[in-house]
């Protein structure tokens, strides 16, 4: 995967869920995804869906306050 700041949004606490949802520590799972030559398959489509989803919600929430402002 690309290198990425995952203290920024919208990468901050991703790690996070997907450890507490697999009952992984979030260094494994850090591990997996990004110190590896081949990342986990299936730990990097949980990353892209829930990044995506968080991109959806910012996406909604910005177009609210457009229509409210």
């Amino acid at each position: 995967m690309k290198n990425v700041d995952l203290r920024r949004h919208p990468y901050r606490g991703i790690l996070k869920e997907i450890a507490d949802e697999l009952g992984r520590d979030s260094g494994n799972v850090h591990t997996a995804l990004f110190k590896s030559k081949v990342p986990d398959p299936f730990l990097a489509a949980l990353f892209d869906r829930k990044l995506q989803e968080r991109q959806a919600i910012v996406k909604s929430f910005r177009k609210t306050l457009r229509k409210a402002v």
